[in-house]
């Protein structure tokens, strides 16, 4: 009577772990079978005309060997994408250097002209406590310089001492400090003019040379008029946002495109659409490339002297920037564009009405951190 008991017992034990292995080979059956149903019908859909099996199986096992992964990839998506909004320290001087070199080539009175200027500057930047999405900023150039070269048929043509003054008063604009506002976006929202700190570079400039050498009012004016497109904000708002205004207002993943609008210069009133895109994440830099396509037909332009001359050109500027993953303050990068076309001159005593100027242009914007 006991065996029989031990017996019965020990068959229900079996039939119990019997009825738990099947359960659980059931429920594996069940899982994997959803599983494969639900990946055949994705790779169907993703590949309909595909008609092997042996793909449909290499894919399947993959998949398999990866499910716990795929549960994962909306949320590694996500992460992936970044807010590119400057992360600044209160009262941190943030700086950098910013060398443009501009050349130019026209074809004026059947000569050919070359111009070329180089300009360096090292800038600083301090932030105060940002509000609003804005920093308000104290500027501050620690360096300028600028280099002037015109050849005329291939020979130089001389400058006197108009470079020298020039640069002689460039280093009175040094640490002298002027305030602004910059958005998390780097966008320079607000510049203060420079205009007093070029007035007391050339009062300086006048009282080094007083005694000995005295300058012209013509020399006078070439100095001012180069430091002014030089140094002067409306420039330096020009170089900064080829590679500091360019942040997108959303997030965005590596591969990512967003657009910026921009203006070509304070005195021409083209509309430039830049095309950025995030090309590489890394924990050392973000990395951005952007194209903009430039076309104007008989722009209006008013010059220094007052004289009105007409822009018709085409050309194309490319950018490349990297930013600190942390601060997204910039590290390096370069703006580089082409320009070519030509200019009509409205008339005036020394130019014949509706005489066509053709010209070809390009500069290169350097910018390092640090």
């Amino acid at each position: 009577m006991k065996s029989e008991k031990r017996r019965a017992k020990s068959e229900a034990s079996e039939y119990l772990e019997l009825g738990m292995w099947v359960k659980n080979y059931l429920s594996l059956v069940i899982s994997y079978w959803s599983l494969i149903i639900c990946h055949s019908l994705l790779f169907h859909y993703l590949c309909p005309y595909n008609q092997s099996i042996g793909y449909l199986y290499s894919l399947l096992f993959i998949l398999l060997n990866m499910k716990y992964l795929l549960f994962f990839v909306p949320f590694l998506g996500f992460a992936q994408s970044i807010d590119l909004s400057l992360t600044l320290k209160p009262k941190q001087p943030y700086k950098f250097t910013v060398v443009s070199e501009v050349s130019s080539k026209q074809r004026l009175d059947n000569l050919d002209v070359e111009a070329k200027a180089v300009s360096t500057t090292r800038l600083s930047i301090t932030p105060s406590r940002e509000e609003k999405q804005i920093y308000p900023v104290t500027l501050r150039y620690e360096q300028a310089a600028l280099q002037l070269e015109t050849n005329v048929q291939g020979k130089p043509m001389p400058l006197e001492k108009i470079p020298e003054y020039t640069n002689e008063a460039a280093k009175e604009l040094c640490n002298q400090p002027f305030k602004g506002e910059l958005s998390v976006k780097g966008k320079i929202v607000k510049l203060d003019p420079v205009k007093p700190l070029m007035e007391r570079a050339m009062k300086q400039l006048d009282k080094k040379h007083a005694k000995e050498n005295p300058l012209t009012s013509f020399e006078r004016q070439q100095v001012q008029a180069q430091l002014e497109a030089a140094f002067a904000e409306t420039t330096l708002q020009s170089n900064l946002s080829n590679v500091l205004s360019v942040l997108p207002r959303q997030r965005v993943a590596v591969g990512d495109q967003w657009e910026i609008s921009s203006f070509l210069s304070k005195e021409m009133d083209v509309n430039v659409k830049t095309q950025y895109t995030l090309q590489e994440v890394t924990p050392e830099s973000i990395y951005i490339r952007g194209k903009a396509l430039i076309a104007t037909n008989h722009e209006k332009v008013i010059l220094q002297q007052g004289q009105y001359v007409f822009f018709t050109m085409n050309g194309a500027i490319d950018i490349e920037i990297w930013l600190d993953p942390t601060t997204k303050w910039i590290q390096k990068a370069t703006a580089k564009q082409a320009l070519s076309g030509e200019t009509e001159v409205e008339g005036d005593l020394s130019h014949q009405k509706g005489k066509i100027i053709p010209f070809e242009s390009k500069s290169v914007i350097e910018v390092r951190g640090q």
